[in-house]
């Protein structure tokens, strides 16, 4: 690889840095359609007879906490084994993973590692002997966005064919 001169990696930092802040503000938009998506089917479970009553409880809710009671709904409502009761389980796990990735992401610090051409999510405190940190091309921060809006379409999709 040639050297890059200070100028260049100060340019190829920013347009990463630029890059990654850009992918990361289209997470959060996308990460707050999921939660309120999320918390609609939850709210028009039982086809939306406690509509005004779950609406208040759900809304406060957390993303975690809302995906605890879906799972629960599911669990209640629909045959354990059966297509319907697999499909929204799985959708449960992969929405679970992001979630956690999500809140790595926001609660993390970065940096920006220009001659890899990676962004990296520290996580923890400097002082922390278990600190960690992970990397990401803008390719995979791309991917988690488009997990998200994945994500979306198929709840909508589960709501469509099997109603709770």
């Amino acid at each position: 690889m040639n050297e890059l001169t200070l100028g260049e990696m100060m340019a190829r930092k920013d347009a990463l840095e630029n890059e990654a802040a850009k992918l990361l503000g289209h997470m959060l938009f996308e990460f707050s359609r999921l939660d309120m998506n999320l918390g609609l089917c939850l709210v028009w479970v039982d086809g939306g007879t406690k509509l005004e009553s779950l609406t208040k409880t759900v809304s406060d809710q957390c993303m975690s906490a809302k995906l605890v009671e879906l799972s629960k709904h599911v669990d209640a409502k629909l045959p354990t084994g059966s297509n319907r009761h697999k499909a929204y389980q799985a959708w449960l796990a992969r929405t679970n993973k992001v979630r956690q990735q999500r809140n790595e992401l926001v609660h993390g610090r970065w940096g920006i590692d220009p001659y890899n051409n990676t962004v990296i999510n520290v996580l923890g405190l400097p002082t922390l002997e278990a600190q960690r940190s992970v990397e990401y091309t803008v390719d995979e921060l791309a991917a988690i966005n488009d997990e998200l809006r994945s994500l979306q379409r198929e709840l909508s999709k589960l709501r469509e064919q099997w109603p709770l």
